[in-house]
């Protein structure tokens, strides 16, 4: 009890005494590790630097955590003190894969975020629907990517609406209605007709809609113009 007693009273002098105040071990080193791909080194140490006027003791690490996660890009921060002045801090940054919706992104982790310059990133596709669904949508835009890739041919654009129907726009400019009922089979019916579909044709149809039970209506450019000429 007695040495316990000592203890404690030695402690609480400790710290009266100053030992743990900023001026006696300052943080003299932030050092910052990541892909700095979409982030810059500089603009984190700018966001940070202001917080580490502490010592190694008082430094409040949650602090410089939440100053870190407040830039757009990123995505998980680790930071950890290094005695006896040093702040490490490591960050991984949201990888994009694809719109969602407007202003948002879909990360690698599937997971959407916001950044201010989202709908100005150009190459990745626009998939839209309700945040619910978020997932199912990802599992379908993944699996019909894998089966067109061997047609030479990728998804621009995948909706589900408010009634959820599906729709696709494909990046030779083809777009696909898929309705609400058996999407996956009607997908399938596209993928076992495209070839034949598009033997002795120059151009790729404008629209294919394959909400029928059997079969699919197709809109060829040609036809458009044709009904074009015809209105005029």
């Amino acid at each position: 009890v007695v040495t316990l007693f000592l203890l404690a009273a030695a402690a609480i002098a400790w710290v009266s005494m100053g030992i743990v105040a900023k001026d006696r071990w300052p943080i003299r080193w932030l050092e910052l590790n990541g892909a700095f791909q979409r982030v810059s080194a500089e603009q984190l140490r700018a966001s940070m630097t202001p917080l580490i006027d502490e010592s190694f003791f008082t430094i409040d690490l949650q602090e410089l955590r939440d100053a870190a996660k407040r830039i757009s890009w990123i995505s998980v921060v680790h930071v950890q003190k290094e005695w006896p002045d040093t702040i490490t801090v490591a960050i991984e940054e949201f990888e994009p894969i694809a719109h969602w919706n407007r202003g948002q992104l879909i990360s690698r982790k599937g997971v959407a975020f916001s950044v201010p310059e989202a709908d100005e990133i150009q190459g990745l596709p626009w998939l839209q629907g309700p945040g619910q669904r978020l997932d199912e949508i990802l599992l379908n835009w993944s699996e019909f990517s894998d089966q067109l890739a061997p047609m030479g041919l990728e998804i621009q654009g995948l909706k589900l609406d408010q009634r959820g129907a599906w729709s696709l726009e494909l990046s030779n400019g083809t777009r696909v209605q898929l309705g609400r009922d058996a999407a996956r089979d009607r997908f399938q019916r596209l993928l076992v007709s495209w070839d034949a579909l598009m033997r002795e044709q120059t151009a790729p149809p404008q629209d294919i809609d394959l909400r029928y039970t059997n079969g699919f209506a197709v809109l060829w450019p040609q036809d458009l113009e044709s009904a074009k000429g015809s209105d005029s």
